[in-house]
């Protein structure tokens, strides 16, 4: 899956009338250094520093954004977790078109 942390969406209020895009690679990839336990969070907040963009992202390591995603604030689980869903949108859109253009 891919995800984006230099360019996450987030809501500036409750209203949800405003939104700013934000570059939280350095902040979330702090906070898993933080509060991460293992090799896993290591490797997965060195990843997130690292990025430029785009990056791909396995089933597991969406796993544990998820799970720290929601130690930090509600308009950043919101931001995070509002990603990951467009993410699996996307994918499971190309897969029909896959599917569809194999079956034409």
């Amino acid at each position: 899956m891919k995800l984006n942390f230099k360019e996450l969406h987030v809501y500036n209020g409750v209203s949800r009338t405003k939104e700013s895009i934000e570059d939280v690679r350095e902040l979330f990839a702090d906070a898993i250094y933080s509060a991460g336990n293992g090799v896993a969070a290591l490797e997965l907040c060195r990843k997130i520093y690292n990025s430029d963009g785009e990056e791909e992202y396995t089933d597991r390591e969406v796993e544990l954004i998820k799970q720290y995603a929601s130690l930090g604030t509600p308009r950043f689980i919101e931001a995070v977790m509002t990603m990951i869903d467009n993410a699996k949108k996307q994918e499971n859109e190309s897969i029909q078109e896959s599917g569809a253009a194999a079956g034409d």
